[in-house]
């Protein structure tokens, strides 16, 4: 059994609980979300995971670089294990970049996301993917990924040649795409 914190809606904590009775009964907890970005010829890409057709939850789509739920005995530094896990990089929380706490919801599934960035150099075939979890992972340039969640655009590249919607991603609800993008946004801004 794994046991999660929960939280209230003004996310303040409530208690320890199991984590699929806060599923089922609709509790808030935190998820740990990086997103891995890097340069290339003047343009910013980021770094996607096409999620493993044996997922039990939105098998084959894509979604976060590396992302997972913080258990109950973790703090919010102990979830880069899920960057190590699920993509095989060993990277200390300190060399991330905290950009935001977004409270997201999919149904009853509510969640205090911890925001992260990363900025590497890593070719897509550099990740050693933990194949229960991940497929593969893809990059899109930055300015496709934040039109298509914009609006602005239907369809984007990706770098593995493959044409994605936004229906090709998990959706994360409360406009969290576009809130993902504006904080993005303001630290590409610092990182100019």
């Amino acid at each position: 059994m794994e046991y999660i914190k929960v939280f209230t809606d003004a996310y303040e904590y409530k208690e320890i609980m199991d984590r699929e009775k806060a599923h089922a009964s609709g509790e808030w907890h935190e998820v740990f979300h990086c997103w891995l970005l890097s340069y290339c010829g003047g343009d910013s890409y980021v770094y996607v995971q096409w999620r493993s057709p044996s997922k039990k939850d939105y098998p084959g789509l894509y979604d976060i670089t590396a992302a997972g739920h913080l258990e109950a005995e973790e703090s919010v530094s102990d979830g880069v294990r899920e960057v190590k896990e699920e993509i095989g990089l060993d990277i200390p929380y300190e060399n991330l970049e905290k950009i935001a706490v977004l409270d997201t919801w999919i149904g009853i599934d509510r969640e205090f996301a911890h925001e992260h960035v990363y900025v590497c150099s890593h070719s897509l075939s550099q990740f050693s993917l933990q194949k229960e979890e991940v497929e593969e992972m893809d990059r899109i340039r930055w300015e496709d990924f934040k039109a298509l969640f914009q609006g602005h655009k239907d369809e984007v590249n990706s770098a593995r040649g493959r044409v994605l919607k936004e229906n090709d991603f998990v959706p994360h609800g409360n406009a969290y795409y576009p809130r993902l993008i504006h904080a993005v946004e303001k630290f590409l801004e610092t990182e100019g």
